[in-house]
């Protein structure tokens, strides 16, 4: 299933929106959110070489999502680890995937991971998501498994 998007958004805008909106689709199945992106030349923090922000960026969105679907609320982000392995190549597609990995109380952990076109793992991330914006789930999707139990 492909994930809402919000026009104006950095990572998943639409360029007509946002002029420097990276563009990034969504979809998620079995617990796992996946992306895929391929950097071009303003993305890179050195010549031929993705920002680290850039990739970031992706490992926090699909992050958020692979929450948000969790707990069937919109998330935002509490705290973002983010290791780097391997430079990211500008013009090299890369795939993007988070999932949940636990919940410590009404936060969850999400782990993620960008792999470059051969599935070497170029970055990798661990974060806490909060469950913010329940009414915004309930638009983009409908009433949670929870709201229809009551």
């Amino acid at each position: 299933m492909e994930l809402p998007r919000y026009p104006g958004c950095f990572v998943c805008g639409d360029g007509r929106e946002n002029p420097a909106a990276l563009g990034l689709r969504c979809f998620f199945e079995d617990g796992v959110v996946q992306a895929s992106f391929v950097p071009r030349e303003q993305h890179a923090g050195y010549p031929g070489i993705v920002h680290g922000g850039i990739l970031a960026s992706l490992l926090d969105e699909a992050s958020i999502w692979a929450a948000s679907m969790a707990a069937q609320a919109l998330c935002v982000t509490r705290s973002l680890e983010v290791e780097y392995l391997r430079p990211a190549k500008v013009g090299e597609p890369l795939e993007i995937r988070a999932w949940v990995v636990g919940q410590e109380g009404r936060t969850l952990c999400v782990q993620a991971k960008v792999e470059g076109p051969t599935g070497v793992v170029l970055a990798r991330s661990q974060g806490s998501f909060f469950p913010r914006f329940r009414r915004e789930w309930t638009r983009l999707f409908g009433p949670s498994e929870e709201d229809q139990g009551e």
